[in-house]
């Protein structure tokens, strides 16, 4: 039989068995919830710093100073430069007065430049429908080169507006040469835009800028050009100055 300090230290023995079980799996619970913890709080961190990334919603104002809000959810500038609009109106007089066998695809692209309003005016008044049934497939294609801007008024900050007038040339050709004497027709362009400044998005406009007017003329050689501007009070494109914002 077993005697009754024997008894004892065995049941001690158990005893301090299951304690050291018991705080095993306490530092184990204790370590898991720690971990958890840990991850948890990275996680937040993450996610408060994704949130305050994120720019402020923009609201910017058009003609009739109505306001159209921007969301953080696009890439924001809160203004435009000059070389954005350099390049934007180049592009759109490129795309809008020019032709090309593919120029349905480039007035859509041009369409997608203009403000809402400007847009439905023009779709209403089916103004490139006659354009695009005469030059879509054939073998013509003209190319836009912006020799002359001037901002006449206006700032590049978002919800402001540009009036922009400036002179170029418009070169018209074969799209593919196929003899290898291409002789190329060029006219003198002046335009006259009033673009409208906003957010700088890829959903929105790259250059952070929209068409809300537009108007151009095409001459056959600079006394034409010349007469023309000097008759409206515009002799001031021929003139060597420095642009505003320069």
């Amino acid at each position: 039989m077993m005697k009754k300090d024997d008894a004892s230290k065995f049941f001690e023995t158990l005893k301090f068995r299951d304690i050291e079980k018991i705080r095993k799996f306490s530092r184990i619970l204790s370590l898991f919830f720690c971990f958890m913890m840990f991850f948890v709080s990275v996680f937040a961190i993450l996610f408060a710093w994704s949130v305050t990334m994120k720019p402020a919603p923009v609201i910017a104002f058009d003609k009739e100073g109505r306001r159209t809000v921007f969301y953080g959810g696009e890439t924001v500038e809160s203004s435009t430069n000059l070389v954005r609009v350099r390049r934007f109106i180049s592009d759109f007089i490129g795309k809008f007065d020019g032709v090309s066998p593919n120029i349905d695809e480039d007035l859509k692209e041009a369409y997608n430049m203009l403000t809402p309003k400007f847009r439905q005016i023009l779709l209403d008044k089916s103004v490139h429908n006659e354009k695009i049934d005469m030059w879509k497939n054939k073998n013509f294609k003209t190319q836009f080169t912006l020799t002359k801007l001037k901002v006449v008024k206006g700032a590049l900050e978002v919800g402001s507006s540009l009036t922009v007038e400036g002179l170029g040339e418009m070169t018209f050709g074969n799209a593919v040469d196929y003899s290898g004497e291409n002789e190329k027709k060029k006219t003198l362009v002046w335009f006259s835009a009033l673009l409208l400044v906003v957010p700088v998005s890829l959903e929105l406009s790259p250059d952070g800028l929209l068409v809300d007017f537009y108007a151009g003329k095409s001459f056959e050689d600079f006394r034409e050009l010349r007469a023309y501007l000097t008759e409206n009070g515009k002799e001031y494109l021929l003139e060597e100055e420095k642009e505003l914002f320069e």
